[in-house]
């Protein structure tokens, strides 16, 4: 008896610390409901085995919140290969469809467009103010699947350059701990009546929050005809501590910061204009420290890839870099880098994967998601020759090499007798010629005479493989039927 006194009394305890934790939190969930949005979402991708097969729709759920009277703002994460999405405001049981309007996964924000007719009356608008009130109280408002107003708080610790779950590029975020209840699909994060972020993602403990800064960017540019992005890195940074690196990069003594370009890519911001072995002392005007981070105002440290991530693409940047001991001002052009452009693209949301099948050999362009199949941990698990393409190569396209086109396997027919065992092999040249992507590797299989044969060659000296043109039409045919393959090839928009 005792016992469990103390206990329901340590219970109560703590219950009342919370309680008094969240005291002061201004409570918004009645003008809130005017504003919030449940999201019910279907979505489909391929099967990466087999491209040409779409894989069952399946159903996920997000919440966004009204930045317009019909457009609602979410996380990119809840769109991705979304076929029809519904939306439900508060007190109301019928759904209505919307549209995706811009999706910026490098971002990870999307804005959605309402069917204006169907609302009934329109949601009201939230205003998201650029806010960081470190170490404060925040509470996250969403629209529940019951049709609930749900609300959850945490405490805003820091913020960071961080990658989000859909993308590439490291964009900020605020993180908060010491959650109450578990977020990160959507919500709205406020500091008494400010919002000041939607959650892109969370756990247990912890949860991740794009700023108002980032999103009034998105929303303004939204405005704008050519949506294009922002700026991302064209080169590899490392810290610049070492004196005799300094010392052999011509730096001047009275000198002690910037950073050390160790790898310029061929895709992105600077790529153009900087060399490897270049010290990078300022980009618009801030200066960087030796691991390559500045002063902020609010954030304190944080990284240079903030500077860029504000920048629209397409803008001229200023830098300050030092070239074999000359002190230089260039101007950059700010780049956005494209997954497809990517020699092995990031993701492939909203699209099929780019196959090529012929005699039952199935080519494809090689991808991340291709990758996946080996599960998170890849670089132990994929094909390492695949996997260092896509570790080393990725942002380094060129116009001889544009993708890496690969032989992912072979299904049995008579045709191909012989090399039924060929799988992830990466195509090197048809009949003497040097593929250099996807589309050139089937117009050249396709433009050969028909009496003539096919010689494809592969890296790492794997076998050489040899098909004969005249056979192909009557095996492709017959290939189609058996395995159930209605489109033979898919080439990309």
């Amino acid at each position: 008896m005792k016992r469990n006194f103390c206990f329901n009394l340590a219970v109560l305890l703590a219950t009342a610390a919370v309680s008094n934790c969240f005291a002061g939190t201004l409570d918004l969930s009645e003008p809130m409901k005017e504003s919030l949005v449940y999201l019910d979402i279907s979505s489909s991708s391929y099967d990466l085995s087999q491209p040409w097969n779409p894989l069952p729709i399946s159903k996920k759920s997000g919440y966004g919140c009204a930045v317009g009277p019909y457009e609602v703002l979410t996380i990119a994460e809840n769109v991705t290969n979304a076929t029809y999405i519904q939306t439900r405001r508060y007190g109301q049981n019928a759904y209505v469809t919307a549209t995706v309007k811009i999706v910026d996964y490098e971002y990870n924000l999307c804005l959605l467009e309402l069917d204006k007719p169907a609302m009934g009356k329109p949601l009201t608008p939230l205003s998201f103010i650029e806010s960081f009130p470190k170490g404060e109280q925040l509470t996250a408002y969403w629209l529940s699947s019951g049709n609930h107003l749900t609300t959850s708080q945490a405490t805003l610790d820091r913020a960071e350059m961080s990658r989000s779950l859909v993308s590439f590029v490291s964009t900020l975020t605020f993180f908060a701990t010491n959650v109450s209840r578990p977020f990160g699909d959507g919500q709205v994060c406020c500091h008494e009546s400010d919002p000041i972020g939607i959650a892109a993602w969370g756990t247990e403990t912890d949860v991740g929050i794009i700023p108002a800064e980032t999103i009034n960017r998105f929303l303004s540019h939204c405005k704008k005809e050519g949506y294009s992005g922002f700026s991302s890195s064209g080169f590899r940074a490392s810290a610049l501590l070492d004196p005799a690196r300094r010392k052999y990069l011509n730096v001047p003594d009275d000198i002690k910061h910037g950073m050390y370009i160790s790898d310029v890519y061929t895709i992105g911001t600077g790529c153009k204009e900087l060399q490897l072995g270049d010290v990078i002392l300022s980009i618009d005007g801030k200066q960087l420290n030796p691991y390559g981070r500045y002063e902020h105002p609010e954030y304190k440290r944080i990284s240079f890839s903030h500077i860029l991530s504000q920048i629209p693409d397409g803008t001229q940047i200023p830098f300050q870099i030092i070239r074999n001991g000359e002190i230089m001002a260039l101007e950059i052009t700010g780049s956005n880098v494209a997954s497809d452009n990517m020699l092995v693209p990031y993701y492939l949301y909203d699209k099929q994967p780019e196959y090529f099948v012929t005699g039952g050999y199935i080519f494809q362009r090689l991808n991340r998601d291709y990758l996946g199949m080996w599960g998170n941990e890849m670089s132990g698990n994929a094909p390492p020759h695949l996997y260092h393409y896509q570790k080393d190569f990725s942002y380094k396209p060129t116009q001889e090499r544009e993708d890496i086109v690969i032989l992912s396997y072979v299904m049995p027919a008579e045709i191909n007798l012989g090399y039924q065992q060929l799988s992830h092999l990466v195509v090197d040249s048809v009949n003497g010629m040097k593929i250099a992507s996807m589309k050139h590797f089937a117009d050249t299989v396709t433009a050969a005479d028909n009496g003539d044969v096919l010689e494809i060659t592969f890296e790492m000296d794997s076998p050489v493989l040899i098909i004969p043109k005249s056979q192909l039409t009557s095996a492709n045919a017959q290939i189609s039927r058996l395995y159930g393959i209605s489109k033979m090839m898919h080439l990309g928009e």
